[in-house]
């Protein structure tokens, strides 16, 4: 992104989660970057990266989750893109061993 956009990380506050703030000239975006718990836990962190992005008037956001998995079948199942609270909400599964 380089001298075109501004990546700027919100440094984690004891809560579990980083935030990341992308800004390309009037665009602007939020990554919230999360390890997978469980199933339940997705709803309850797509909420929240709703809400978020809604106190910052910004109309999506994405999760990066991290979840010990390689199986391509699993990470597509957790990669979902759905409409929460009227905020888009991307979540992008991302497997790590």
């Amino acid at each position: 992104m380089g001298r075109r956009c501004a990546v700027s990380p919100e440094f984690p506050t004891g809560n579990g989660k980083v935030d990341l703030h992308l800004q390309c000239g009037s665009l602007r975006g939020i990554i919230e970057v999360k390890s997978f718990v469980d199933s339940y836990q997705i709803k309850h962190d797509r909420l929240q990266a709703a809400d978020y992005a809604k106190s910052l008037s910004i109309d999506s956001a994405t999760i990066a989750l991290f979840i010990p998995v390689l199986e391509e079948t699993v990470l597509e199942k957790l990669s979902t893109q759905d409409v929460t609270s009227g905020v888009e909400v991307n979540v992008v599964a991302i497997g790590w061993v």
